[in-house]
């Protein structure tokens, strides 16, 4: 078959502006199967957490508060099953501290990872918002997806001395994910998000990253727009999109990495006190933050309905890698014939390249500008195949 052919009849004959507007929406389409478990989320249990996080007191290096806590999270991994529980331990200021990761194996990706955390240490109170409400969010996340099946790998990060200094992230990254050169999709950083009781809490800020090094910038900046459409999807709330700083997201951006977060838009007068208690928050508003956050990270993850069945699937038949790429472009196709071709079109329509591949390929993508491209993969007598790439600087 004529490859030109192919392509007429493919793809061009369905009209390629329509084609770029399905995948250009197909992040803000609401997922069925997602909406289910989203509607499936323990409210009752989610409460439950928050205010068991309270109870344990104001949670600082060195205190017996911050060990139950610490304790707590642990054993609620273990009592619904999960085994690959790592403690990474640090010092500060003579005190023992330890950051608590959860692996969860991916089932097309176990080697590449999204990372959805929060800290769970406080300070001058019981931090029932700041962050017993990340804490608590992350741990229904958890709780929700152990049995459900996942592209990507999922860590489940709990820092601990993040609110003297960002000290637990910055001793993850600096000793584990740098030395161990960890492949990193993306950093869901949640903290903070408890509202305030008495206002109108109906905004949740979507962060992204807008500081040095600026080479992961754009990706951060398109992950945190399909954030803030996930969260509209999912819960009840409407978004706004600002800056990333002064989290545990930080030292993961320093080096490159690609990060979004959430934070409430009414900011509570009440961190760091004795009076940051779950009264003082709105729990409306907090539950349906929880609930737009399970379904990004249901998203983020590729989660999917196992069919019982042995499908081969599109992404195990042709990888596409790194993604975000800034220079060259690497294409694993697994079922590679004479006549197979790729063809890079930008988000204009307009084809930029074509080339011929094989079982094992490369594009140089340096001399493009930044943005988002469609690799289209054609092979004789199967379906074209069309993977998103991120172009960076």
């Amino acid at each position: 078959m004529n490859i030109s052919n192919c392509i007429n009849k493919s793809i061009f004959s369905l009209g390629l502006f329509s084609l770029l507007l399905i995948f250009q929406s197909k992040a803000q389409e609401s997922n069925s199967y997602y909406e289910t478990i989203v509607e499936n989320m323990d409210l009752d249990i989610l409460e439950a957490n928050l205010q068991q996080h309270a109870d344990f007191g104001s949670k600082e290096p060195g205190t017996e508060a911050l060990v139950n806590s610490f304790n707590w999270l642990k054993s609620s991994y273990e009592e619904w099953g999960y085994e690959d529980i790592s403690i990474d331990t640090f010092s500060y200021s003579g005190n023992e501290c330890y950051n608590l990761i959860i692996t969860k194996t991916g089932t097309h990706y176990p080697n590449k990872y999204v990372i959805i955390d929060g800290h769970y240490d406080t300070r001058n109170g019981p931090g029932a918002n700041d962050n017993g409400t990340g804490t608590a969010i992350v741990l229904e996340i958890a709780r929700m997806l152990k049995d459900i099946d996942t592209e990507y790998s999922v860590r489940f990060i709990h820092f601990s001395a993040e609110e003297v200094g960002l000290v637990g992230s910055n001793h993850y990254v600096d000793h584990v994910v740098v030395p161990e050169s960890h492949d990193i999709k993306l950093v869901f950083n949640i903290d903070a998000v408890g509202g305030v009781n008495g206002m109108t809490n109906n905004i949740i800020v979507c962060e992204r990253d807008e500081s040095a090094p600026n080479s992961n910038n754009a990706a951060s900046a398109a992950i945190t727009d399909t954030l803030s459409n996930l969260m509209e999807l999912y819960s009840n709330l409407n978004t706004e999109i600002s800056y990333a700083y002064a989290t545990d997201y930080v030292p993961f951006m320093e080096e490159g990495y690609v990060i979004t977060g959430l934070y409430e838009y009414n900011e509570t007068p009440y961190a760091h006190t004795p009076n940051d208690n779950i009264e003082h928050m709105d729990l409306d508003y907090y539950k349906e933050v929880a609930k737009g956050s399970l379904g990004a990270s249901l998203y983020f993850t590729g989660a999917y309905e196992s069919t019982g069945t042995e499908e081969l699937e599109d992404t195990e038949v042709v990888s596409v890698y790194p993604n975000p790429v800034s220079r060259i472009l690497h294409i694993q196709n697994n079922q590679v014939t004479e006549n197979s071709r790729a063809v890079l079109i930008n988000q204009q329509g307009q084809q930029v390249l074509e080339t011929k591949i094989f079982q094992n390929s490369q594009i140089n993508m340096s001399s493009l500008t930044s943005g988002l491209y469609f690799l289209v993969l054609y092979t004789e007598g199967s379906s074209p195949i069309i993977k998103k790439v991120s172009k960076i600087d």
